[in-house]
């Protein structure tokens, strides 16, 4: 995932205490931890017991540590992998009475698909996120996966990126489930090695066939303003052959380090082009050349070259054209020659998504999170990727991104952290959301349809408070 250039937004944060008894140690390559304990109350110390079904406060914080405690690095040298979050999730979600089903990837490495029941024979609301986490890495003050609550801020590897908001999706469909009133279905689906080669979506969308989403909302980390749009992501490689020569006499060689030099010229000219085009905005393509190797000593005259480019992509745009429109470009501007080729690959693409700003799932969105006690969140699109752009391409449904935490300046960082005060309003807003879309479609045969949105505080919603 790419970073968003927005800052967080202050006062969100609240005192809670320092432990999380009832979290178990983290996980290593040689021993796994032992079971983790099932979803119910735990008790902080300096607090009151969590009331049975009450999500706001120490039990969601609870549910999102055991799950930051379950260590899912992803590329892992060990091995590991999603493995123990997927056991994990799968736990929480068995015990709170939903249907799990596991949907093979790789070995050790399974897509989730928890269901909450709901009697309604209607297109359901779908939640999406992934399993895996950035490597841990160096710089931290503290154990990546022993979680602890300091200042108001759970800290642990995954806490924003994206257990945080994995936490929040499954309260609101635990409150969601246990509410009489609501008989809309609700689904999570969580992939695996969303951070690598998205592996995990792509497979989803082999072995699933088209459905109906009444929404798709990716639980990524947005400060909790609502995002309508993302640019996608091509990972592309390129070889560069040349011809070798000694280095006392370069010309008789064709030096394939000076080619990929003039490439990544070509690039930059074109990212500084659309970076003034697009001004203040940052909703526009961009290059970035993020390897280089090349050569096999000072004096040779270097017969290879390889690059490795990061592409972002607008949403109508495609991986196979811009791979072959920058070949071409390459061939135009003179750098091929009959000694010097350039051959390129593409390794990974994901797509972007654009929904209407005046579609009622951001306008619904955009009141849920605002009546759960943010009023400055807005719609806006993100400079990141993400897989949503994979179910609004398949399945065509509305789709946007809403979730605890700064992509900016809390995620793939040491001493990760979320903001309690910030899952707990998913959450709510979770909730908020999903019934005022339960309603909408009980309204209307198309969720595009009237264009009179009724406003959430509209809608008899459950509560994150009610007992059940």
């Amino acid at each position: 995932m790419t970073t968003d250039a927005t800052p967080p937004r202050p006062g969100r944060h609240v005192e809670r205490p320092a432990v999380l008894p009832g979290v178990p140690p983290a996980a290593t390559a040689r021993s796994r931890p032992p079971a983790m304990p099932a979803t119910g109350p735990i008790t902080l110390p300096g607090t009151a017991p969590s009331v049975p079904g009450d999500w706001a406060g120490d039990r969601l914080a609870s549910l999102a540590a055991r799950l930051i405690a379950a260590p899912s690095e992803n590329p892992d040298p060990d091995g590991w992998f999603e493995l123990l979050a997927v056991d994990a999730l799968e736990r929480e979600a068995t015990a709170l009475g939903f249907r799990v089903s596991r949907q093979p990837v790789a070995p050790g490495r399974d897509n989730l698909h928890i269901v909450a029941a709901g009697d309604r024979p209607a297109a359901p609301v779908v939640f999406l996120g992934h399993s895996d986490v950035v490597p841990a890495g160096a710089g931290w003050t503290r154990d990546p996966f022993v979680p602890v609550v300091e200042g108001g801020r759970l800290y642990g590897r995954g806490a924003t990126d994206m257990k945080g908001g994995l936490a929040a999706a499954i309260a609101a469909m635990d409150v969601l489930s246990r509410d009489t009133g609501f008989a809309h279905p609700v689904e999570l689906i969580v992939t695996v090695d969303e951070e690598d080669y998205a592996t995990g979506v792509r497979r989803y969308l082999e072995e699933v066939p088209d459905r109906e989403f009444v929404a798709c909302i990716v639980a990524e980390p947005t400060d909790l303003d609502v995002v309508v749009g993302c640019r996608g992501a091509a990972n592309l490689h390129l070889d560069i052959a040349g011809v070798a020569a000694h280095a006392g006499r370069p010309a008789d060689g064709a030096s394939a380090i000076v080619a990929a030099s003039r490439i990544v010229a070509l690039l930059q000219a074109e990212h500084e082009d659309w970076a003034q085009r697009a001004g203040e905005t940052s909703w526009a393509p961009t290059w970035n050349v993020g390897r280089i190797d090349g050569g096999h000593g000072t004096s040779i005259v270097p017969d290879r070259c390889a690059i490795d480019v990061d592409r972002r992509m607008m949403p109508h745009e495609q991986p196979d054209e811009i791979l072959r429109d920058l070949l071409a470009a390459i061939d135009d501007a003179g750098i091929t020659s009959d000694t010097i080729t350039v051959t390129g690959r593409l390794d990974m693409s994901m797509p972007g998504f654009l929904t209407d700003e005046d579609d009622p799932l951001p306008r619904l969105a955009l009141d849920a999170v605002r009546a759960s006690g943010i009023p400055d969140a807005r719609i806006r699109r993100w400079t990141a990727a993400c897989e949503g752009g994979f179910l609004a391409r398949q399945h065509g449904a509305p789709t946007i991104v809403l979730g605890p935490g700064d992509v900016t300046t809390e995620a793939h960082q040491p001493d990760e952290s979320v903001a309690l005060r910030d899952l707990d309003a998913a959450a709510e807003a979770y909730v908020r959301l999903a019934a005022a879309l339960a309603d909408r479609v009980g309204h209307h045969a198309d969720l595009g349809g009237a264009p009179d949105v009724p406003p959430p505080h509209a809608v008899d919603t459950p509560s994150l408070s009610s007992s059940p």
